[in-house]
């Protein structure tokens, strides 16, 4: 039960607790005048003093409840301070008196005694409460002895509107201890969910970091090496119309690589993507690019393939191309794409120096070395495998196979992360 179901209960206790009120004081009042006593109309007068006492106190915690945020109970606020508190004390000490002057003048009045006792319990608190109510059930069975003879008519009526009373307030008191304890859960539970959300966010800008470090390391990082292993060339080649030509190729190595930062900024499609399709993106690579090693590319018809996989597929031959082209000292190589029913397989392999890949350096040990972990890192991203196969002088081949994703979902994983 939460805290606005306690209330609502709270609020419906009140305003029981008043119309019993208005009925008790209404019976006093036909009582007296029926009686037609000097004592019955002093009763009368004591009833409506008792009252007009009990609605100035409700109105004052209503009041101070407002000023506090929260609704209080009839006849008084909830003690918040020293002051408040001994102004509460104080009007419960006065309902009490004037009651028990009224009781002792009319017997029906005595019977005022059952709001009353929900007054103090709730201002008096959980000792001193149910002790007045002892005592203030003591007294009416007494005014009512006094004047109609003691007897056990006279002690049930108080004695069970006293246990009534007493009953009823400890389970409101269990109550506001179950609402406090589940409004403290709640808090909790919030403050899990805010913590929660900060991890996930914290979690997606480091996701989003790796994905940029791996599309810079493929594009950009990969073309400004082309252009100085061309612009190198050309510096030796002997040739002045070759060295223009492997000038040019850095240039328009230079304006793709700026295509691509620009895309990777707008967290776009890749440049070569945005207007042709993968096997005419990689034909142009070739010819820029990697222009300083022979690179043969055959590429089947990509229309239908996913967007998404031929991002991968054209970052992982990025990648695969430029390591080859950086440290094998190949004289050739191959980039092959194959399609299948449910997949499609990108082959790079080179004919250069090779290595041994059970004694090669892992991606935490070096720069040089982050290629590969970038390459293993969007495979799995893909739900991928990448295979390696390389051996000292016998050239090195990749080979990565991707799922296709499902009819109709042509999204990028990594642009899905973004949104």
């Amino acid at each position: 039960m939460d805290s606005t179901r306690t209330l609502s209960v709270s609020a419906g206790l009140r305003l029981a607790l008043h119309a019993l009120v208005a009925a008790l004081v209404v019976l006093v009042l036909v009582r007296a005048l029926s009686a037609g006593t000097p004592r019955g109309y002093l009763g009368a007068a004591l009833a409506l003093a008792w009252a007009l006492a009990y609605a100035l106190g409700m109105l004052d915690g209503a009041r101070r409840g407002r000023a506090h945020g929260a609704e209080v109970g009839a006849g008084s606020a909830p003690p918040t301070g020293r002051g408040t508190r001994g102004r509460s004390v104080a009007g419960v000490v006065l309902l009490s008196l004037i009651w028990a002057a009224a009781a002792f003048c009319l017997p029906e009045a005595a019977y005022l005694v059952f709001p009353l006792f929900f007054v103090q319990l709730h201002v008096l608190g959980s000792w001193w409460g149910p002790a007045a109510v002892v005592a203030s059930t003591a007294v009416a069975i007494v005014a009512i002895g006094v004047q109609q003879d003691f007897g056990p008519a006279g002690a049930i009526g108080p004695s069970l509107g006293a246990a009534v009373a007493l009953l009823i307030g400890a389970g409101y008191r269990a109550l506001a201890r179950q609402a406090a304890a589940r409004e403290e859960l709640l808090a909790q539970l919030v403050s899990t969910r805010d913590e929660l959300a900060r991890t996930q966010r914290l979690a997606g800008a480091e996701a989003e970091r790796a994905r940029l470090s791996r599309d810079i390391h493929d594009t950009v990082s990969q073309s400004l090496s082309s252009i100085q292993m061309l612009l190198h060339a050309a510096e030796r080649s002997a040739d002045p119309d070759a060295a223009r030509a492997l000038t040019r190729s850095a240039r328009e190595t230079a304006a793709s690589a700026q295509e691509e930062a620009r895309a990777i900024v707008r967290a776009l499609s890749p440049a070569p993507l945005a207007t042709q399709q993968l096997g005419a993106a990689l034909l142009r690579l070739a010819r820029t690019e990697w222009a300083a090693v022979p690179v043969s590319v055959d590429v089947p018809d990509t229309q239908g393939l996913p967007m998404g996989v031929q991002t991968a597929l054209l970052r992982l031959a990025q990648g695969a191309v430029g390591n080859a082209v950086r440290h094998s000292g190949a004289s050739s190589i191959r980039v092959t794409v194959g399609l299948e029913p449910d997949g499609v397989r990108l082959r790079v392999a080179d004919d250069g120096v090779g290595f041994d890949p059970r004694t090669a350096p892992g991606a935490d040990h070096g720069p040089g070395h982050f290629g590969l972990a970038s390459m293993r890192e969007r495979v799995a991203q893909q739900g991928g495998t990448l295979e390696l196969d390389s051996a000292p002088g016998a050239g090195t081949t990749v080979a990565v196979w991707l799922p296709l994703a499902a009819e109709g979902d042509d999204s990028d994983p990594e642009e899905a992360e973004q949104a």
